[in-house]
């Protein structure tokens, strides 16, 4: 087992921290096939997936817990996160689109989303994978730390994506009464 010094550890569970306070901050986003639902229905689905991501991501920031940071735990971590990250895609795209004036375009802020996440994913699974041919772990946490990061603010433009492509509110009075939305906003709260 290789050790680190306790604050990477710390770093890289405060990375995956602040990425599940982000997405649970927002609160919004969301979907993916072609199926309409109500608005409300829609940002339920939203804040649901939201919450199930932000429960595995914490699960996973606790495996790295200890004061020790070695090749399996960080192996063992991203492999939550990238399992976590697929079911969020999922979720979401299964969602269909907000029946309101701004379906569409919040449907297209989602998709958008859920490429980008995957595709942080696919960075994450590289520098495991550099790991475990030899690389460095500091590389690929510091990979993994830094990822994590642009998940956070994807997920932040994405929430900022659909309030300004809703001028009517609809989506924000969906989300404020939305049970799963209450869920989220008492987490972060």
């Amino acid at each position: 087992m290789i050790r680190f010094a306790r604050p990477r550890a710390l770093l890289a569970i405060a990375s995956l921290a602040a990425l599940a306070i982000l997405a649970a901050g927002c609160g919004g986003s969301g979907s993916g096939s072609s199926d309409t639902k109500s608005a409300q229905d829609w940002a339920d689905g939203v804040c649901s997936a939201v919450n199930t991501w932000t429960d595995s991501l914490k699960t996973a920031g606790q495996s790295l817990t200890g004061g020790n940071l070695s090749k399996n735990s960080l192996e063992s971590a991203a492999t939550d996160v990238k399992d976590a990250t697929s079911q969020f895609e999922d979720d979401l795209k299964g969602l269909g689109k907000p029946d309101t004036a701004s379906g569409d375009k919040a449907k297209q802020s989602i998709d958008e989303l859920t490429s980008n996440v995957h595709q942080d994913v696919d960075t994450m699974d590289g520098a495991i994978k550099d790991v475990q041919n030899g690389g460095s772990v500091m590389t690929a946490l510091t990979t993994v730390t830094s990822t994590l990061s642009t998940m956070s603010t994807q997920v932040q433009k994405a929430f900022s994506d659909l309030k300004s492509l809703d001028p009517k509110g609809e989506l924000e009075s969906a989300f404020k009464n939305a049970s799963a939305c209450k869920t989220l906003t008492s987490q972060s709260g």
